[in-house]
């Protein structure tokens, strides 16, 4: 239930800034990890009912912004549809102007990219500059039902909310998994492992929040009949159901506390630099980033693994120096209800530090590696381990053993 970092290094005193990804170029390399794949809503893996790691605090109030383009009465059409959950939520939308520098979500109307959100908190793993949310306009738009189009708005805002895909509630449908992947590999662009992961794949029956499948969410995929075992046909939902309105009224109820509250965090978007350090003889690895909490207290895993030009971990020669068999390592740090910390802030003495000795790093002098930094929340109360935030990488650099 993990995922991935990487590391490079050159001279004396060498430092790269942190880019972004969503997952190692080689897809080989994310496979053989244990670390659960970060999902990014629509395009990438399954969800369940709602992430409550990554849910906002209840009476929170989300920024959002539209970024270049999209007409002001289409974007009136998105804020209208967007504030349904208002009435059952307790959150508000608080729609600003294009020109805000700093905001929770941006939505993008385009032709281009499909329908899709970030879950929830997630939003904050991307870059000001980039967009958090996703609509098709003029393709889907015009060809779409007035009702469709609306339902599709309220379906990518239930997903900025935390809530996840309905269809991947365990034993929620009994696929024909033939009839399936037939269906979407000859009418769509989707590999096998996309279809497993957007129709097919099942959360863990934590994310439910105790509630049972609802074939009416607006959150549920449509369902042709072939597709099922037992004949269930599920149409496209335009609506909120009531099972809707009662679970996003328990994640964020108007009065009292959320009743299945768990540890969370969230981080700015991280630099990381990495020294040589030739007295210790090895890598140092500092990411500077500022980290928040709720009101519940936590644990953190701090890991960095190797990746190779190939975009593979590296096989760890010692089990000091190992995360998942490969090279890599980690820090463990509990995190206070309520923390606002900056670890590594410029101009300071560095609070947070990642080492591995070059003897434990099984390459050849000067070979090409990178370092990749991401967390993992530890979640005791409820025996779960969440990967949160994105896997961030370092440039490519060469190891000066």
């Amino acid at each position: 239930m993990k995922k991935i970092v990487f590391i490079g290094i050159g001279s004396l005193f060498v430092s790269w800034n942190l880019v972004a990804q969503n997952k190692i170029p080689n897809a080989c390399s994310t496979k053989t990890s244990s670390f659960i794949e970060k999902t990014e809503m629509d395009t990438v893996s399954p969800r369940g009912m709602a992430d409550n790691y990554y849910l906002w605090d209840p009476g929170a109030t989300i920024t959002v912004k539209f970024m270049p383009g999209g007409s002001r009465s289409l974007r009136h059409e998105v804020i209208r549809y967007a504030r349904e959950w208002e009435k059952y939520a307790n959150i508000k939308f608080k729609f600003v102007p294009d020109t805000t520098k700093e905001t929770d979500v941006r939505v993008k109307l385009n032709d281009t990219d499909g329908s899709w959100s970030m879950i929830g908190l997630q939003c904050h793993d991307k870059k000001q500059s980039e967009e958090t949310m996703n609509f098709d306009t003029i393709q889907f738009r015009q060809k779409a039902t007035a009702a469709y189009w609306r339902g599709t708005v309220m379906h990518e805002f239930g997903h900025s909310l935390g809530l996840l895909h309905e269809q991947s509630f365990p034993n929620g449908i009994k696929w024909n998994r033939p009839a399936v992947f037939d269906y979407f590999l000859r009418n769509t662009t989707w590999d096998s492992a996309t279809i497993e992961a957007q129709i097919l794949a099942t959360n863990d029956v934590f994310y439910t929040n105790g509630t049972s499948f609802d074939p009416k969410s607006i959150m549920q995929y449509w369902v042709h009949r072939e597709f099922t075992l037992d004949s269930v046909e599920i149409p496209k939902n335009t609506e909120l159901s009531q099972g809707d309105k009662d679970l996003i009224t328990a994640l964020y109820p108007k009065n009292g506390v959320r009743t299945r509250e768990v540890p969370r965090i969230s981080i700015t978007t991280p630099d990381v630099t990495v020294k040589e350090d030739r007295t210790r003889k090895g890598i140092a690895i500092y990411p500077s980033f500022t980290l928040r909490s709720n009101s519940k207290l936590g644990t953190v895993y701090f890991i960095a693994k190797l990746v190779d030009e190939r975009g593979r971990y590296i096989p760890a020669k010692s089990k000091k120096y190992s995360v998942d068999g490969n090279v890599g390592t980690y820090t463990l740090v509990t995190i206070l209800p309520n923390s606002n910390i900056y670890y590594n802030k410029e101009g300071t003495k560095p609070n947070m530090e990642l080492f591995i000795p070059y003897e434990d790093i099984p390459l050849p002098n000067n070979a090409a590696v990178k370092v990749e930094f991401f967390m993992e929340l530890v979640d005791k109360a409820n025996n779960q381990y969440k990967e949160v935030g994105a896997r961030y990488y370092t440039a490519m650099s060469n190891i000066g053993k």
